[in-house]
């Protein structure tokens, strides 16, 4: 059975080019393809203006459970990591969230079918609260459960992404988005990937930007 590949609501800025192939070729190279829905999505958050820049500068994508979102996140990611050498903020609202997202991105960098990969690893930290993954090149992901302090420590970060954004709070999105609007960088981008918020979420974060984009 497929589904519906085209999303019932999709808002995004004019573009002239995308990085979103080389993405999902990428991540089919590494034992993943993306459904036509998720290339979509990354299209979307890897399009470029005529000067080279990406033109999406936050992004977000509502899905219901279990339908392929954390794809879409391993994608961007695993592109920014390998062919950006992009510094990263993964956040979730539970440990166990990014704690899961940790491994799976993990298992790619360690796959001794690809030696190639592993070989770009500079060091993979495992330790509670200290889960990141830097590459020789420069890249950095780093993995933290969202609250007031989470984001402390962290500088040059180009890309957040908050997994599980329909908990987030105004209060933790601040503090983290501290971090990126003190990176030197040059592009910078922000990602709100969650569930549609329901009864008993936070959900203020993720409504008011649905809401901004519509």
């Amino acid at each position: 059975m497929k589904g519906n590949q085209i999303p019932r609501i999709k808002i995004e800025p004019n573009r002239t080019a995308t990085d979103g192939k080389g993405a999902s070729m990428l991540m089919k190279a590494y034992g993943v393809e993306l459904d036509e829905w998720q290339r979509l999505i990354i299209d979307c958050w890897l399009g470029k203006d005529e000067s080279g820049e990406y033109t999406v500068t936050s992004a977000g994508l509502s899905v219901p459970r279990q339908n392929g979102k954390n794809v879409c996140i391993e994608a961007r990611e695993f592109y920014g990591l390998v062919i950006n050498g992009e510094k990263i903020l993964h956040t979730a609202h539970q440990v166990s969230t990014y704690k899961k997202a940790f491994r799976r991105l993990m298992a790619m960098f360690r796959d001794k079918k690809h030696p190639e990969i592993v070989k770009a690893v500079k060091k993979i930290r495992e330790g509670v609260g200290e889960e990141s993954i830097e590459l020789v090149n420069g890249g950095l992901i780093e993995f933290k459960a969202r609250s007031r302090q989470s984001a402390r420590g962290f500088d040059g970060i180009s890309l957040v992404v908050f997994d599980e954004a329909q908990e987030a709070s105004d209060e933790q999105a601040e503090a983290i988005l501290s971090v990126l609007s003190a990176s030197a960088t040059g592009t910078r981008q922000i990602i709100y990937a969650g569930t549609p918020p329901y009864t008993g979420c936070n959900g203020e974060v993720f409504r008011r930007f649905r809401q901004a984009c519509i």
